[in-house]
């Protein structure tokens, strides 16, 4: 799911030539929907496998054994997702990074001596055959991978933009639209409550039920936020519009910091709601 997320990001280039408009926006809209959509099912998969599958096998009552409680395993199952979640969107970012930096040079015919693309291309194949060599001496190769992708491709990125046309050097927030981090930054936070519903879910749920779950508050959550916002049984259901402002970049407006904090606030609220839902599940569930 790592690999396909860079993928689907580092082409949306190829669509972002049909705009009509803005380039760059169309480009940015794409990714975030692409970053959203694996977040969501790595996110589901992860908290499926990670604490569904022990309470099925009943390996989760090694941990049980053990001087801890079951609030404890839950929320430290789900900082490992989300910790894994953040690696993965820091690597999709850096890719959208390189994507947008590439298509800048092709789209105004400028005189650019940064090889953006090459970069990022050595970036990922250093990050494939390390990982691959890791696992031939018996390391995770998922791990690896996604450890190493955060760490090389954010570095690309980061050298990508320090580049300046010229070849000089210069400072990448000079250049870089910072709305677009945080509208990133504002996805990864729905993806990570997704990730709650999940882990919640998979107390009780196998996983093809917990990714439908995942999936259908995904569904919901977006049509409260267009739609059915104000009625009454929306506030069952988090509104996941809160947190996509893509549109407003389309549109050319700028990202406060006080929208951002708001939004991040009522996001880190709804996590924690999940979570207490989902720790009250795994505290009646039978796992002997």
């Amino acid at each position: 799911m790592l690999l396909l997320g860079i993928g689907l990001v580092a082409v949306s280039p190829l669509l972002g030539a049909f705009a009509l408009g803005d380039e760059q926006l169309l480009l940015v809209d794409i990714s975030l929907s692409t970053m959203l959509a694996c977040g969501m099912f790595l996110g589901a998969f992860t908290a499926a496998s990670s604490l569904g599958d022990e309470i099925r096998r009943r390996t989760v009552m090694v941990l049980l054994s053990k001087p801890v409680t079951r609030t404890t395993v839950l929320l430290g199952k789900f900082a490992g997702i989300a910790l894994a979640l953040t690696m993965a969107q820091l690597s999709w970012t850096a890719t959208l990074m390189l994507a947008i930096r590439h298509r800048t040079i092709h789209s105004h015919l400028v005189d650019d001596h940064a090889p953006v693309l090459l970069i990022g291309l050595v970036a990922l194949l250093i990050s494939l055959l390390q990982a691959a060599w890791a696992h031939r001496r018996g390391k995770s190769f998922p791990a690896t991978l996604s450890r190493n992708c955060t760490l090389l491709l954010v570095s690309a990125a980061l050298l990508a933009w320090t580049w300046a046309p010229d070849g000089s050097l210069r400072w990448p927030a000079t250049s870089f639209n910072t709305d677009i981090l945080w509208a990133m930054l504002l996805v990864h936070e729905g993806v990570l409550i997704l990730a709650a519903v999940a882990l919640a879910a998979s107390t009780r749920l196998p996983t093809p039920a917990t990714i439908a779950l995942s999936l259908a508050t995904l569904f919901c959550g977006v049509i409260v936020g267009s739609l059915m916002r104000g009625s009454p049984w929306a506030r069952w259901v988090p509104d996941l519009q809160r947190l996509w402002i893509s549109d407003g970049l389309i549109r050319g407006g700028d990202i406060s910091v006080a929208t951002v904090g708001w939004a991040s606030i009522w996001a880190f609220l709804v996590m924690s709601a999940v979570l207490a839902v989902g720790v009250a599940l795994f505290a009646r569930r039978d796992v002997g």
